[in-house]
């Protein structure tokens, strides 16, 4: 792939984050940071010298690794600059943090630009808070309402646990009373989590929803990637991380600076054998 040919750009706008999510490889099954973590927020120069040289962008997704887009202290900047370069902007977040005013003011900047933000909410107020730890149910729907009324498009997220399945047709119902522009089911299969509590580190079993049964038996043919399941070849993408480098996508550990991007490997190529790490994240 022609790195110039890429329509779509996943962007890490911060390595902060509230939250303590057990499946987050920013902290240790959701207790104390990775002590490899290094705490910054994406440079506006640097993001501003990847996106001259994507004139095809479509998408620019916040889409966080390591951590949430809303804790960028730069995050109205980065938005800014984005609206310059791509036709859609997407954010996608644990909705917790920030005030009212706040989410109001945002909803300001992007509603002449085609939009989304994803607020992450995975069941009600009595289960929300035991995978998105540290975040509060109430304050989320408040902020959400908050970016709504303000011309702001909202998406209600949702990751089914066993937990919290017996709360989906819920949550949908609510989504669409509080003026959600719809509800996206996060259908990938999830493992157990022998997570610990992010104040005490106390265990605390976080176990995969029913319907694991039916599809886990994909999950162990590690042997072929899909194109429908690999976002740089369904779609020409690039990833660009806090830090300012880039890669294929955020599962690859190597990240180039922009000097290097025309040496990015080309995952089509490989397709018919494809590396280590595609094969670990996105083959069925």
């Amino acid at each position: 792939m022609n790195f110039t040919d890429s329509t779509y750009l996943q962007v890490e706008a911060t390595t902060k984050c509230n939250a303590w999510c057990p499946g987050c490889p920013r902290n240790n099954n959701g207790y104390e940071l990775n002590p490899n973590l290094t705490i910054e927020d994406l440079d506006l120069i640097k993001f501003q010298n990847l996106l001259v040289q994507l004139p095809n962008l479509d998408i620019i997704d916040f889409c966080g690794t390591y951590g949430d887009a809303i804790a960028a202290a730069n995050i109205f900047e980065q938005t800014e600059l984005s609206k310059k370069h791509a036709r859609k902007i997407i954010v996608r977040t644990n909705g917790s943090l920030r005030n009212q005013a706040w989410w109001q003011s945002y909803a300001c900047l992007l509603k002449d630009q085609d939009h989304e933000v994803w607020f992450c909410l995975d069941g009600l107020a009595d289960t929300h808070s035991i995978y998105r730890q540290a975040t509060d149910f109430d304050t989320i729907i408040a902020n959400a309402k908050s970016f709504m009324s303000a011309g702001g498009v909202a998406v209600w997220q949702f990751i089914p646990w066993q937990h919290n399945q017996h709360q989906i047709r819920d949550c949908m119902r609510l989504s669409q009373q509080l003026g959600f522009r719809r509800f996206e089911f996060v259908r990938d299969v999830r493992t157990k989590f022998e997570a610990r509590h992010y104040q005490t580190g106390d265990i605390v079993t976080i176990e995969p929803w029913n319907r694991d049964q039916i599809t886990s038996k994909y999950q162990k043919i590690r042997t072929l990637v899909k194109k429908e399941n690999c976002r740089h070849l369904s779609q020409p993408s690039l990833y660009l991380n806090a830090s300012g480098k880039i890669s294929p996508c955020c599962f690859f550990n190597t990240h180039l600076s922009v000097d290097d991007i025309q040496d990015l490997p080309d995952i089509e190529q490989s397709l018919n054998s494809p590396m280590k790490t595609c094969i670990n994240f996105c083959a069925v």
